[in-house]
């Protein structure tokens, strides 16, 4: 029996994307990879269907959905492009989210209807190491702040209507809301190993005025919960990046014969696909144990945490023996294998770190 239920509202959703992941992006898919172009038509079309403002409540404009179908969605696009999952996951959980929990109702109203209305927000990462180009540098002007520096990645910039750029001030952190175009900020293109499709850029700011009013503030325990609310969404794209994974596989590892006979049926290929599928299915439980636990209203921190860090580490294991099955032909770009295995390595970094998410959970379980 299945520890995962899915309600009827929930199934119809796992239904609809797939479809539309087959149908809308699959056929596309090898070309904006190959050319590493954002994939503007199919995100329109997304954004026709209302399919940007997943978690945005109805009177908003949004589809107001639990994050249990969010992930359903997010897992059947990354299946076909994890780029687009992670747009997705960007324009919910890291823009809507804060704006939805912490905004005041103004901002509500403009910025949510927009995403609602297949708009595109951005996010700013803050520097998990502060490097020299990356200080803070910013001065207080009345109520407003003027700052002057370099961010290194900015998610759903390429084609960002707005976006949320978290600050910490001398007295707290506050999330900025920057409408683009903005006087004195600027956007340059990144050539990122993997997600090459998802539109990341970095940020140039020339004193840009923030403005108090476009502004919310965040407490640590706030900022925190945003993350962990992401990493359940981001945790979804590496499912499906490592289900594609599976599934590529089993269908060469079929089709491929050598010595005179499938080499499905040859020890070592079998042993690396139920290897895949026993850690797939692990990973699965967790992330929708997570989704679950935030749509019950439980603490779902420290699940959001592992649920992240395993699912990440099961896409790269995938990925890489995903490679191993093809053989020789696993190292050609002609095939999707090496696509699945960079994006794994980029999910793994948005917004954290293996690394960081350890020290979260030792963090947790130990104070």
């Amino acid at each position: 029996m299945s520890f995962i239920k899915f309600n009827n509202e929930q199934k119809m959703i796992l239904n609809e994307f797939r479809k539309f992941a087959v149908s809308e992006i699959e056929p596309k898919v090898e070309k904006i990879e190959n050319e590493g172009t954002y994939p503007s038509s199919i995100v329109n079309n997304l954004a026709e269907l209302g399919l940007l403002g997943l978690i945005i409540p109805e009177n908003y404009g949004g589809v107001e959905l639990d994050m249990t179908s969010l992930c359903i969605a997010v897992e059947e696009i990354s299946k076909v492009s994890a780029s687009i999952g992670a747009i997705l996951v960007v324009n919910n959980c890291l823009v809507a989210y804060p704006l939805m929990k912490f905004g005041n109702e103004s901002q509500k109203g403009k910025y949510l209807n927009k995403l609602a209305e297949g708009e595109i927000g951005g996010f700013v990462c803050k520097p998990e190491i502060d490097l020299p180009e990356e200080q803070n540098d910013f001065k207080i002007e009345g109520e407003n702040l003027i700052f002057t520096g370099h961010r290194n990645l900015v998610l759903n910039g390429e084609t960002a209507e707005f976006s949320i750029f978290p600050i910490q001030t001398n007295e707290n952190e506050k999330y900025f809301i920057l409408d683009n175009p903005h006087n004195g900020l600027s956007f340059s293109s990144k050539n990122l190993l993997g997600m090459r499709t998802a539109g990341f850029m970095e940020a140039g700011f020339d004193n840009v005025i923030l403005q108090d009013d476009f502004s919310f503030s965040v407490t640590e325990n706030n900022h925190s919960e945003i993350r962990d609310f992401s990493n359940i969404g981001f945790s979804a794209v590496s499912l499906g990046i490592a289900q594609a994974g599976l599934e590529t596989s089993m269908k060469y590892a079929n089709e491929r014969i050598q010595f005179g006979k499938q080499i499905v049926h040859f020890s070592a290929i079998r042993d690396i696909l139920a290897e895949m599928k026993i850690r797939i299915e692990s990973a699965r439980l967790l992330v929708y144990d997570a989704a679950s636990k935030f749509d019950a209203g439980e603490d779902f921190s420290l699940q959001s945490k592992i649920a992240r860090h395993v699912a990440s580490e099961t896409a790269f294991w995938c990925g890489l023996n995903s490679i191993q099955v093809y053989g020789g032909y696993g190292y050609m770009k002609d095939y999707p294998l090496e696509r699945y295995f960079r994006d794994s390595q980029v999910i793994q970094l948005l917004e954290t770190s293996p690394r960081a998410l350890i020290s979260e959970i030792a963090d947790k379980i130990l104070n």
